[in-house]
């Protein structure tokens, strides 16, 4: 069995400081939300990442009748699906959601796809504004912004 010894009382203090430092991640969890609120906003202002479905051909019309000028997808009212972004943190963990208020209705089948409409015959495709895929890997963008972040984190607790 082998084992390393520190006989260096400025490195065993270096780490013991550091873990203190690291025995309180509300500070990382916090800013990881942040950051996945700030990725999903991006999602939204990009209409997406990658680029969602356009509108159908039917929306189109829809808008035309009514007099709607597409502003984006998904971004069409105040209140709506993007300024219900939200997101939580505690000790261990941090997310981000959203469908508030009306926006609920729609919030699943716009980050998911499926069918809505009478009848459920209207497919609607998937335009995924929260960072993440159906099995909860992050999306790159995200990712590397995660990373960054916790790196951060780590490099100020050997400070």
């Amino acid at each position: 069995m082998s084992f390393m010894q520190i006989a260096d009382e400025n490195v065993r203090q270096t780490l013991l400081d550091a873990a203190a430092h690291m025995s309180d991640t509300t500070p990382l969890a916090a800013s990881l939300e942040r950051v996945l609120v700030s990725q999903t906003l991006q999602n939204f202002h990009a209409n997406g990442r990658p680029a969602w479905a356009g509108l159908s051909p039917v929306t189109l019309e829809i808008y035309r009748k009514q007099g709607i000028t597409p502003q984006g997808i998904l971004q069409r009212s105040p209140g709506g699906l993007r300024d219900s972004v939200q997101g939580d943190h505690d000790q261990t963990s941090a997310t981000v959601g959203a469908g508030s208020g009306q926006s609920k209705d729609y919030a699943a089948i716009h980050q998911w796809g499926g069918f809505a409409g009478r009848n459920r015959k209207v497919e609607i495709k998937p335009r995924p504004y929260l960072p993440m895929d159906s099995q909860g890997f992050l999306q790159p963008e995200a990712e590397d912004a995660v990373e960054y972040t916790a790196s951060y984190f780590l490099q100020q607790a050997f400070k």
